[in-house]
């Protein structure tokens, strides 16, 4: 074999391999099979296809502080994001987003007993805030019970008495209840703020212990439905409507960063990681459909769909230079492979 034809074979080979691997037929082959490929990948043992420390460098990978600043950040950012933009565009309401079946589920999820912590409920009604609020509603509600019902001021009082006994006047009379008046609600008003101090915080205790003590009782189970019902009702934009730019930039920015902190987070991590090696140790030897199955996973396979959602990829890193690149190794590592006999004369 002369030199001059051994390496034509050769660019011959290189130039097959290129143009096949990005031609039609090679995306009918790939639709063909794919179905075989599949079923070859859930018949293959779990320990094969998964390596448990494998899984967890690339955990760590991910949590290092380069890959959370360039990837995984602005990854979960973009992904709020989309979902916001999506759901402000949205006028659909929320109840349509619901399987058939869901509603009843979560019905039942409302009607469970304990569902909201005490501590929660302990912890909202005996903030600062639910105090100050507290303090301001019991002050104008006692101010207007004072002004209603005081029998010294209030018209069914004290005044109305005194027409009756003096229906031609009541002369200086009115001037001095007047100013009692002014006097009695000067001193009420400090008194009214010295009492609601210590008892609004009492009230609010109060509050907590009925809502703890008849938090499943059917009124209040009917509130959580009743609430549950409202929000299904709305329009998933209308939802959304209260979020301006500027609050859905710190939506964005505190999804990355709670997504980049999970990662970062090491006895997270570790957790998630012994959870994956226990899992796989344990399945190692069965093949990925029967793992898949414990967790009640029976993966169903698109053809047309994969195929096509898949082979524009496949197809470009094929046409890429690096796999290209590839490929002619492989094609110069068989003809450097030949047998002595067969090796053009240098």
């Amino acid at each position: 074999m002369s030199r001059a034809l051994f390496q034509e074979l050769r660019a011959r080979q290189i130039a097959f391999l290129e143009a096949r691997l990005v031609s039609d037929a090679a995306a009918r082959a790939w639709r063909r099979h794919l179905p075989e490929g599949f079923a070859a990948l859930l018949a293959t043992p779990l320990g094969e296809l998964a390596d448990a420390a494998a899984i967890a460098r690339v955990l760590d990978a991910l949590a290092a502080e380069e890959s959370l600043r360039r990837a995984v950040r602005p990854a979960a950012a973009a992904a709020i994001a989309a979902l916001l933009e999506a759901g402000r565009g949205e006028q659909r309401r929320a109840k349509e987003l619901l399987p058939e079946g869901a509603r009843d589920k979560l019905d039942r999820i409302l009607e469970q007993p304990k569902l909201v912590p005490e501590r929660l409920v302990r912890e909202v009604l005996e903030s600062d805030a639910l105090d100050a609020v507290m303090r301001d509603v019991l002050y104008d509600t006692l101010k207007e019970f004072s002004e209603k019902v005081n029998p010294f001021f209030a018209e069914w009082g004290l005044p109305a008495l005194l027409k009756r006994v003096a229906p031609f006047g009541l002369g200086g009379v009115g001037k001095t209840m007047g100013a009692m008046r002014g006097e009695f609600e000067r001193r009420l008003e400090p008194e009214i703020r010295r009492f609601l101090q210590g008892f609004s915080r009492t009230a609010m205790q109060r509050v907590h212990d009925i809502l703890v003590a008849r938090g499943d009782a059917p009124e209040f189970v009917a509130l959580r439905k009743h609430v549950a019902a409202w929000v299904l009702e709305q329009e998933i934009r209308a939802l959304l409507g209260q979020l301006d730019a500027r609050s859905a930039a710190l939506v964005e920015a505190l999804g990355a960063d709670v997504a980049a902190q999970l990662l970062r987070d090491q006895p997270a991590r570790q957790r998630l990681e012994e959870a994956i090696a226990a899992f796989i140790a344990a399945h190692a030897r069965e093949p990925l459909g029967q793992a898949l199955q414990r967790l009640g996973i029976t993966p169903v396979l698109d053809v047309d769909a994969v195929a096509a959602a898949t082979w524009p990829v496949v197809r470009s890193l094929c046409a890429s230079a690096p796999v290209r690149a590839f490929l002619a190794s492989l094609v110069e590592e068989f003809f450097d492979g030949l047998p002595d006999e067969l090796d053009p004369p240098a």
